[in-house]
């Protein structure tokens, strides 16, 4: 048998230049969005200091600073 979906539109993907924190360590590939950065800037998977850096990113809702 064979099911389909139905003529349903795929979501639409807006890029957007994003501020991230990267990890400042040649090994580790940690990386954060500004939104979910820790106040001491270090890395969660390694514990070296975060370097600011934009990056070409799908935008997200985050109703996580609302909170603040």
């Amino acid at each position: 048998m064979y099911f389909a979906k139905k003529n349903q539109e795929e979501p639409v993907t807006i890029i957007e230049d994003t501020v991230v924190y990267a990890c400042a360590s040649e090994t580790c590939n940690g990386w954060m969005r500004k939104d979910f950065v820790t106040d001491n800037l270090s890395c969660p998977m390694c514990g070296e200091n975060l370097v600011e850096e934009i990056r070409e990113l799908p935008q997200i809702n985050n109703d996580y600073n609302a909170y603040r």
